[in-house]
C-alpha cells in the first residue's frame, strides 16, 4: 500500500490506495449525480436535489432514495428476521430480492462477509444485477445494509444503504 498526498501547503493525507479509490468512488458518484440532474427536462417545475454521500455507510435520506430511477432493491436480513418482519413493518419490501449477507447465519462481527461472497450470493439467488441501474440495500436498521452496499460500489454499483424495511417502503412509495 502506497500513501498519498495532496498536492497542496498543507499536505493534506489522503490515506492508502483503498480509502484512496472510496474518496475517487465517492466523487465519481457526485459527478454522475450531477449530470444526471444537468440532463433533466428544463421544462416545468423542478425539484432541487439533496444529495448526500457518505463515506461511512450512513443511511441514505428518504429524498435520496425516492429520486433514485427503478432501482433493485436487495433485502440483506437473515431468513428468520425477514420472518419476523425485523425493521418493519411492512416485514417485507415489495419486489425485493432476498439475498441474505452473513454466510451460514454467522454474525458478521464473527464471520465478516467478503465482497466475492456477497457477490456470489447474489448470483446464487438467479439475480443479475445490471450496472445501470442504482441498488438499494437494506437489513434491520442499517449496518448489513451498509456493508452490502459497499461491497457493491467497490464493484462498480451505483448502490445506496437504504436501512431497514420502513425506511425504504415510506421512501420509495
Amino acid at each position: 500500500n502506497r500513501t498519498y498526498w495532496a498536492p497542496s501547503t498543507s499536505r493534506k493525507r489522503l490515506g492508502n490506495d483503498s480509502s484512496r479509490e472510496r474518496h475517487i468512488n465517492t466523487t465519481m458518484r457526485i459527478v454522475r449525480a450531477l449530470a444526471a440532474l444537468a440532463a433533466q427536462p428544463r421544462g416545468g417545475t423542478r425539484r432541487l436535489l439533496t444529495l448526500r454521500f457518505a463515506s461511512n455507510n450512513a443511511v441514505a435520506d428518504a429524498e435520496v432514495l425516492a429520486d433514485l430511477n427503478d432501482p433493485v432493491i436487495l433485502d440483506v436480513r437473515d431468513r428468520a428476521e425477514v420472518e419476523a418482519g425485523k425493521g418493519g413493518p411492512p416485514a417485507a419490501v415489495p419486489g425485493a430480492v432476498h439475498v441474505p449477507l452473513n454466510v451460514d447465519g454467522a454474525r458478521q462481527s464473527e464471520r465478516p462477509t467478503t465482497q466475492e461472497e456477497f457477490l456470489a450470493a447474489i448470483a446464487a439467488a438467479g439475480l443479475a444485477l445490471p450496472l445501470d441501474r442504482p441498488v438499494v440495500t437494506h437489513c434491520g436498521s442499517g449496518g448489513r445494509g451498509g456493508k452490502a452496499a459497499q461491497h457493491l460500489r467497490d464493484a462498480g454499483y451505483d448502490a445506496y444503504n437504504g436501512g431497514g424495511p420502513a425506511h425504504v417502503a415510506s421512501a420509495l412509495a
